[in-house]
């Protein structure tokens, strides 16, 4: 469970293993505004706590679209 992690961010990587995309993917969502992020130095981290949104607001649209279908 993403909420159990125990970490507040997740890198950049990190962030694209748990969706499941590459890591291009992952700064072009940062880049578009789909994914929250935040700078620290030189490091781009994404907050845990975003990330579970952003996949449960996914999984809630797949069973919507499911239910439509």
């Amino acid at each position: 469970n993403l909420h159990n992690i125990g970490r507040l961010t997740m890198t950049v990587t990190e962030a694209g293993k748990l969706l499941g995309i590459g890591r291009t993917s992952v700064y072009a969502a940062i880049r578009n505004g789909e994914l929250p992020s935040f700078k620290i130095g030189r490091r781009i981290l994404v907050p845990t706590s975003a990330l579970a949104r952003k996949i449960e607001g996914l999984q809630q649209g797949q069973r919507l679209k499911e239910e439509l279908s």
